[in-house]
């Protein structure tokens, strides 16, 4: 059967479109013959691209849904039999667009929304502070989900969810090969394809599985949890990945036959398997993502009935704790490197940019601040309060771990360094990056994260490359240090980095600013 793929294209006017028609089996239940959508002529092709997937992945959730309604025996595949269908559909992919790749950037940013970058950490690592790169699966992209669903519509195989995750992955592993592929062929290389050569020809299968138990897919269940426990974006940006790992290592998705003894087998293997950058992951990893996910996620299972028993109780990650080898705050010399660095010229970047090096160091070491607290500040954060100049740091703006808006004084060096007036001749909204700018990511990989991974890979560049030391959560620790020499109140040196309160007592109430004011005043000033 020939595949019919819905393709980004553009009108004549500019404007980009695609196309979807609807398979016959399921297009008196669908109400339609096809669905033609158009996107702003002012798209990049990457953020085009992002729009489309997530387009695709509604309607073909909605034929896979009306498709499975009317029952039907699951097939399952073979290793090789998965391979072949994702390589049939791989090599679709190649013939529809080689003639006419486009621009190797746009092929570039949707890899990126597949493939996380080497540097591009979880969550909780991030907060954490730790240098562990990200090292989970590549990401099931709204795109790759919708193509799964079509091309199982396509075949008219009903397969079980084992199948569905293992065709899942050998599909997000030769998109990857086809990005690179393409823009390959957009800078004029069209050379021979070693990946097609390796692939196996699509035989459909004979033989009929049973049905599988009426257990709860395990991605039922995540969504289930984050429609109800609203996780930030990053966290659902970074277990969705470790829950479709966990499926794929199953081999099943059926929540109901998950066990502690599965789980157990899970993360001893995530131990000892070397990820993609050839290192193993940390006990630490495994512990505060990988299983710290799935104890989430059947936790809110267990509690809403969806299952009996939650797997995961019990599950304990060893290891012996990480040694500390010296302070984890940058010390005097490593804060005076990039301090005197922020004063430098920096040309070649763009405005918002320039902004986040002369400006972000230094109020993360007036604050102790988290990096992305300060990169997601917007001019309307920036306000006199009781008389006293102050940031607000809000999770209206971004990211803020304890989810709790704080005012935080600003401290007089700053002020004299000209802050108040690079604010006041800022453009309404952020002031260290421009929304303009966005290539259409995920909510998981805003801007202001970008900003602070850009500023890190900067102040390794500076020479503060000691990897013992986060070249931005350095001056949270910093701040402490500094902090307990100037005898500033032990509760305040608490409230204005934004820790959670020590005692149930010091949850209530408030710090006036002027008074919090008084205590950031005690740091002494940066002398370069």
């Amino acid at each position: 059967m020939a595949l019919r793929m819905a393709k980004l294209d553009r009108t004549k006017t500019g404007l980009w479109t695609a196309r979807k028609v609807i398979p016959k089996d399921v297009r008196d239940a669908y109400g339609k013959h096809e669905e033609k959508p158009t996107w702003p002529s002012t798209l990049t092709q990457g953020q085009a691209r992002a729009e489309f997937g997530v387009w695709l992945a509604s309607i073909e959730e909605r034929i896979a849904a009306l498709r499975s309604a009317s029952g039907g025996p699951e097939i399952a595949l073979t290793q090789r039999q998965s391979r072949a269908l994702a390589g049939k559909w791989y090599k679709a992919l190649v013939e529809q667009e080689s003639d006419n790749p486009g621009d190797p950037l746009g092929w570039e940013e949707a890899l990126t929304q597949l493939y996380p970058e080497e540097d591009d950490t979880s969550y909780q690592a991030y907060l954490r502070g730790d240098t562990v790169p990200y090292d989970g699966p590549w990401r099931p992209t709204p795109f790759l989900i919708a193509e799964r669903n079509r091309l199982l519509t396509t075949e008219g195989l009903n397969v079980t969810p084992a199948a569905s995750a293992r065709l899942l992955a050998d599909m997000g592993d030769l998109y990857v090969s086809f990005c690179h592929l393409m823009a390959r062929r957009a800078r004029g290389d069209y050379g021979a394809d070693p990946v097609v050569i390796a692939l196996p020809d699509w035989e459909a299968p004979a033989q009929v599985s049973p049905p599988t138990s009426a257990g709860q897919n395990i991605m039922d269940l995540f969504d289930g949890y984050v429609a109800e426990e609203n996780p930030s974006p990053a966290t659902v940006k970074a277990w969705k990945p470790i829950m479709v790992h966990l499926g794929v290592f199953l081999g099943h998705t059926d929540s109901e036959r998950v066990t502690t003894d599965d789980l157990i087998r899970w993360k001893d293997h995530l131990l000892v398997t070397p990820t993609k950058n050839g290192s193993p992951r940390s006990a630490k990893t495994v512990k505060d993502s990988y299983v710290a996910a799935a104890k989430a996620v059947f936790n809110w299972a267990k509690r809403n009935r969806k299952i009996p028993e939650n797997p995961a109780v019990g599950i304990v990650v060893g290891g012996r704790k990480k040694q500390r080898l010296r302070d984890p705050g940058l010390s005097n010399d490593e804060a005076g490197i990039i301090l005197r660095a922020t004063l430098e010229p920096q040309a070649g970047l763009s405005p918002g940019h320039v902004a986040a090096r002369r400006w972000v160091p230094w109020l993360c070491a007036y604050s102790g601040a988290r990096v992305n607290e300060i990169t997601q500040l917007r001019k309307q954060d920036i306000e006199k309060r009781d008389g006293v100049w102050a940031m607000h740091i809000t999770p209206e703006a971004g990211s803020v771990k304890t989810g709790e808006a704080r005012w935080v004084p600003i401290h007089s060096h700053l002020i004299d360094q000209g802050f108040l007036s690079f604010v006041d001749n800022a453009a309404a909204g952020p002031l260290f990056y421009n929304p303009k700018r966005h290539r259409g990511g995920s909510d998981g990989n805003p801007q202001y994260k970008k900003v602070g991974e850009r500023l890190a890979k900067w102040v390794r560049e500076l020479g503060v490359d000691d990897p013992k030391v986060q070249p931005n959560h350095g001056w949270r620790h910093r701040f402490k240090t500094v902090a307990r020499g100037a005898k500033m109140d032990p509760e305040a040196r608490e409230v204005i980095p934004g820790h959670a309160p020590a005692t149930e007592g010091q949850a209530y109430g408030t710090w006036p600013l002027a008074q919090l004011a008084e205590e950031i005043e005690k740091l002494p000033r940066y002398a370069l």
